[in-house]
């Protein structure tokens, strides 16, 4: 252990200090909420972060990541061979992960999100809601958003179709443990890949999990307790994903000059 953590020390303190500095700004700062009003200029900025780091945006970033890793490999044959196991390893994981948050641990834990708090302002509505399966749940909410189409015009339409589209429970953030866990990964693996003088690059992928938080947080679809801990066990399963030494077989480390 102490070994790997003299390989990766650069990494994992970068991504450890990205999860402390997410948890200062969205705990200190006005995020919630904050992005999700038609006249904010922000709201597009918050609303695209956090598709990136949806079901489609990281499905973009493994790709790329498997592309770069494969591209090292010599021969046609190795390149395909390495892309198709760094990419069926990353389905797996971050699939599997996505599935036990949000079919295990959520229905378990049972927290109302932000956005239903906000627009079912009845407490007696909540028991109801969540007592239906998440397709009625989005129906419904689809149907009482067009039934007041008043009470919410000066919110961004992008946004109430994501607050529609986010039906399930809320902790903990999905988003945040998928952002994380391919952001620490990623950082690792570069980590191993670069020279000292340029791991300063370290901070892109980490830089943005961080935002993608950020933004679960901003368009009102997950509290501060959510993504900090959802955050936190995606770097978490990182870290041990590189400890137990699969992350390194599945994607081939060429060490740097430096």
């Amino acid at each position: 252990m102490k070994n790997h953590y003299r390989k990766n020390k650069t990494a994992i303190r970068f991504a450890l200090t990205a999860w402390l500095l997410l948890m200062l700004l969205v705990w200190l700062l006005p995020v919630a909420f904050c992005g999700y009003l038609n006249d904010d200029a922000d709201t597009s900025f918050w609303y695209f972060l956090s598709e990136s780091g949806g079901v489609y945006g990281t499905t973009i970033l493994a790709l790329i990541l498997c592309s770069v890793a494969a591209f090292q490999q010599n021969s046609a044959w190795h390149k395909i061979r390495a892309f198709v196991a760094g990419f069926g390893f990353l389905l797996i994981t971050l699939g599997g992960i996505a599935a036990l948050n949000e079919y295990v641990i959520k229905p378990i834990t049972q927290v109302p999100r932000p956005s239903h708090l906000y627009l079912l302002t009845e407490a007696n509505q909540l028991p109801q809601f969540y007592g239906q399966s998440i397709t009625e749940r989005q129906i419904y909410l689809q149907n009482y958003i067009q039934l007041n189409p008043e009470k919410y015009a000066y919110i961004s339409p992008l946004v109430l179709a994501h607050w529609v589209q986010e039906c399930g429970y809320s902790f903990p953030s999905g988003h945040s443990q998928n952002a994380f866990l391919l952001g620490t990964m990623l950082a690792i693996w570069l980590g191993l890949q670069l020279p000292r003088r340029k791991q300063v690059w370290l901070i892109l992928p980490l830089g943005w999990a961080m935002l993608v938080c950020m933004s679960r947080v901003a368009l009102g679809v997950h509290s501060e307790l959510d993504v900090s801990l959802g955050a936190g066990f995606g770097l978490l399963m990182a870290y041990l994903l590189s400890l137990t030494g699969i992350m390194h077989r599945v994607f081939k480390i060429t060490q740097p000059e430096n």
